[in-house]
């Protein structure tokens, strides 16, 4: 098949959308399909095979991000020269969009990856953030019945999706990782690039520091914590609220072992997993959580809050433990597995065996099935 991408996120912007996209790209290919990516260009971004990027200008509210900018001269020749089968979009937005307006122009088959819920950003607009996030939402199920299929990245989602009264055939497919490259990563990298003493057990999480990722219940919790154990917490992503959050954990008494290990390259990724003995998470807007996907196939169990898609990922008493969002319920979950080793040893092998089923080959095989289903109508 000819498949066409259309993301307004992509690398070398690091993101969960911009991995999901990245990574199913490069599977489709070694599964003998041609893709070609049509996304905004950044400064210094490396050409990569298969990838078309457009003018871009840096987001006034995010630095490291940027933004497509219309009329998006090129993409349309560049789509219909492709010839693609279907046009697989990231996003209802800018070049999104674009992308869907010149399949139904052209009468491509369209399908959909409804990453997130939008409304839960309000947040980062400067002026009406609620009502604002509210009609971006509002356009976004827009978008979703008119396309010929959704996939969503967890069955939570899609059944939000039919509550809001999209009519549109939805997919729940969880986005797919390589495995294999999750696996076999260097135990003593985080320990020697971030000085975390030997001796006592690292806790890792990923994420933005943004307030949808509610670090700051993780750092309580974490104060909580070391209030009955040793540990060491490395914190792995950037964002606003790196400044605040650096306060919070003098203030918490526990900034001497709390490491902010900022944006770390997805090739680093496998160390800084294999370097820790538990994951914890506490977003509240994950629709997925795909670094608890990462964190399962190199056999680190999660101690996570069960919101939205988190509860698809984490099985809770087999790989991992779900919580209330409470700083309490979260210390005591990872104080348990601390203490006790054949515990969370048993949770660390049912994390890789279970990873399994969100591999990068069931991920797109299933899309795969999408796409011909779209075909088929």
């Amino acid at each position: 098949m000819n498949i066409a991408m259309v993301s307004d996120s992509y690398y070398p912007y690091i993101s969960g959308v911009t991995r999901a996209v990245s990574t199913l790209k490069d599977t489709l290919v070694k599964m003998g399909h041609r893709v070609s990516i049509y996304c905004p260009a950044y400064p210094n971004a490396a050409p990569e095979e298969g990838v078309k990027r457009l003018p871009s200008l840096r987001s006034p509210t995010n630095a490291a991000y940027y933004v497509a900018v219309p009329p998006f001269f090129g993409l349309r020749r560049s789509l219909l020269r492709f010839r693609p089968d279907v046009i697989h979009i990231h996003s209802p937005f800018n070049l999104s969009r674009a992308g869907y307006s010149i399949g139904r122009r052209h009468g491509i088959p369209v399908v959909m990856t409804y990453h997130t819920m939008y409304n839960m950003y309000s947040h980062y607009v400067p002026v009406g953030g609620k009502r604002v996030s509210q009609a971006v939402e509002r356009m976004a199920f827009r978008v979703a019945n008119a396309v010929d299929a959704v996939i969503t990245p967890s069955r939570v989602l899609a059944d939000y999706l039919r509550e809001h009264g999209v009519t549109s055939p939805i997919f729940p497919i969880p986005n797919g990782i390589p495995v294999e490259e999750f696996q076999g990563g260097d135990p003593h990298y985080a320990r020697e690039r971030y000085g975390i003493p030997g001796g006592i057990p690292v806790i890792i999480s990923c994420g933005r520091l943004g307030i949808e990722k509610n670090v700051e219940v993780l750092l309580k919790a974490f104060a909580r914590l070391r209030a009955k154990k040793d540990a060491a917490l490395l914190l792995v992503g950037d964002g606003p609220l790196r400044d605040e959050l650096q306060n919070l954990a003098r203030s918490l008494g526990i900034a001497d072992r709390t490491f902010f290990a900022g944006s770390v390259p997805p090739e680093a990724m496998p160390h800084m997993y294999a370097s820790a003995d538990l994951f914890m998470f506490a977003s509240l807007t994950d629709t997925q959580g795909l670094v608890l996907v990462e964190a399962k196939a190199a056999g680190v169990p999660a101690v996570a809050v069960g919101a939205l898609g988190v509860k698809d990922m984490v099985l809770d008493g087999e790989d991992g433990y779900l919580c209330a969002n409470d700083p309490d319920e979260i210390a005591e979950r990872a104080a348990y597995l601390l203490g006790n080793p054949g515990v969370l040893s048993r949770m660390q092998e049912n994390a890789k065996r279970n990873a399994m089923s969100f591999s990068k080959e069931a991920a797109a095989s299933k899309i795969l099935s999408c796409y011909e289903s779209v075909l088929r109508r």
